[in-house]
This record gives structure tokens, C-alpha cells and sequence, in this order.
């Protein structure tokens, strides 16, 4: 399968299970989502699960273990029905932003090369909240190579204010 196909499978099956679930249950929904890839991270666990000779029935089984939710459990009976393991993450990944744009929500990754006080990233979130038009959640990671400034990923956009970006700029226009 390819990978646009793929994720358009796995964009099907998570706006399937949006629109089953209860609006007030999306948020737990989304929670236990996590905690099932959690547990299917696990070495052990994922070995098993993954594992071409492990029957449907037995998946199945490791499934009811997990005691989860009735429409979750059900839903994961599904995918492993339909051979779908593969595409959980995947699954998980378009249902989380289905769940936070009903919530209108977003989150934004905010990559510095140092890392940002508490209050700069207060004035970030709000700053971000304005440009957007939603609520938005920081996910900071700290990467030297960027040299200073911030690259900020939000909604598909990319605002890159780094050092790095900036140098080659002034080398393209120093170019041309």
C-alpha cells in the first residue's frame, strides 16, 4: 500500500470513529487512544501484537486485557479484523486533530536553540493564539544546530526565524 493511500485509510478510520463517539467522550477517547500505543510500544508487547503468526483471536484477546472503553475496544476489534495494526499510530495521529480542531485547538512545535523561560513562552502561546484564531498548546524542543531564533511549526505553516534560515537568505540574495 502506499503511503497517501495509507493515510488516507487511516484518515477514514479516524473520522469513523469521531463521528461514532460521543462528543463529550472525544477527549477520553484521544487519552486512551494514547495509553493503547503506549502499551503496544511496549518491546514485549509490540513483538507479539506485530507479529505475523499471532492470530486475530489472540490480538483480540490482548485487546479485552487492556480493559478499555466499549467503543474503543470495539473499535480496535475492528482494525484487527480488517488487518489494519499497522495504521494505529496513524490513526491516532488525524484522530487527535480532529479531536483538538472540534476543541479548536492546535499545537505548535516550537523548536529554539536554547531553552525559552516561562514567560517567553507565555508571550509565544498568546502571541500564536492571535495569529491562529485558536487555543494553542507549546511543544518545545531544543536544537542547537538552528544557531538562535525559533522555527515555529503551526497548521501546516512554518515560520522559521532562525539564525541558520537567516544566513542562507543573505547567501541566496548575496548570490543572486
Amino acid at each position: 500500500m502506499t503511503a497517501t493511500k495509507h493515510s488516507q485509510v487511516a484518515r477514514r478510520y479516524a473520522e469513523a470513529l469521531f463521528a461514532t463517539a460521543d462528543p463529550a467522550a472525544r477527549s477520553q477517547l484521544k487519552a486512551e487512544f494514547e495509553h493503547v500505543l503506549t502499551i503496544l510500544g511496549d518491546p514485549k508487547v509490540k513483538d507479539v501484537f506485530h507479529h505475523p503468526r499471532t492470530s486475530r483471536e489472540r490480538k483480540g484477546e490482548m485487546i479485552k486485557l487492556m480493559q478499555l472503553s466499549p467503543i474503543m475496544e470495539n473499535f480496535l476489534l475492528l482494525i484487527v479484523e480488517k488487518s489494519r495494526e499497522t495504521l494505529l499510530a496513524s490513526i491516532a495521529h488525524y484522530f487527535e486533530q480532529l479531536v483538538l480542531e472540534a476543541q479548536h485547538t492546535t499545537i505548535a512545535e516550537v523548536i529554539s536553540a536554547i531553552p525559552l523561560s516561562a514567560e517567553t513562552l507565555t508571550g509565544l502561546e498568546q502571541k500564536l493564539n492571535q495569529f491562529t484564531g485558536k487555543t494553542v498548546h507549546l511543544n518545545t524542543h531544543i536544537d542547537s544546530s538552528i544557531g538562535g531564533g525559533l522555527v515555529i511549526r503551526v497548521d501546516g505553516k512554518v515560520l522559521d526565524g532562525s539564525v541558520t534560515n537567516t544566513l542562507k537568505q543573505f547567501q541566496r540574495s548575496l548570490i543572486s
